[in-house]
């Protein structure tokens, strides 16, 4: 299984150098180039690739991109990329996320929420920055909430 993944990586990475557009894995391509979102990683730490679908525990350090299905926990301090053919049923509770595709759970965000094309959320959304794009579906409450302090702020 691992030597397959290794030789799709590889193709991916010999395609990616052959062409000029952006990368797939790029947490800003359903951003608007304006946007202040800047997650801690521009790579992901990992992919679950469109094709894969996973149950269970996932735990992560930096930054997660989803373009398959995920259902279970998820445990990060990192940030959260959804891509638009991604579908997750699970309660988030992160740093920072942008959502292109489905959720089916809470969303609790430490820094900011950015909804953007055609997303769909069925749970409550709970952030201090939300940004949201026209053509968004939300089925829930939504609680903007004030960001929280730094120890060094007065």
């Amino acid at each position: 299984m691992f030597k397959y993944a290794k030789t799709l990586l590889e193709k991916g990475i010999q395609q990616e150098e052959n062409s000029k557009a952006s990368s797939p894995y790029d947490p800003l391509a359903y951003a608007p180039q304006e946007e202040s979102y800047q997650p801690a990683s521009s790579e992901p730490e990992t992919v679950i690739g469109e094709n894969v679908s996973i149950k269970g525990t996932l735990s992560f350090e930096t930054l997660l991109r989803i373009d398959g299905t995920f259902e279970g926990d998820l445990e990060s301090g990192g940030d959260l990329i959804v891509g638009p053919k991604g579908y997750v049923k699970a309660h988030i509770d992160l740093k920072n996320a942008l959502i292109a595709g489905k959720v089916e759970g809470n969303i609790t965000v430490k820094e900011k929420l950015a909804l953007r094309g055609r997303a769909e959320v069925r749970g409550d959304i709970t952030a201090p920055l939300l940004s949201i794009d026209e053509g968004v579906s939300i089925i829930g409450q939504v609680y903007v909430t004030a960001p929280e302090r730094l120890p060094d702020e007065d």
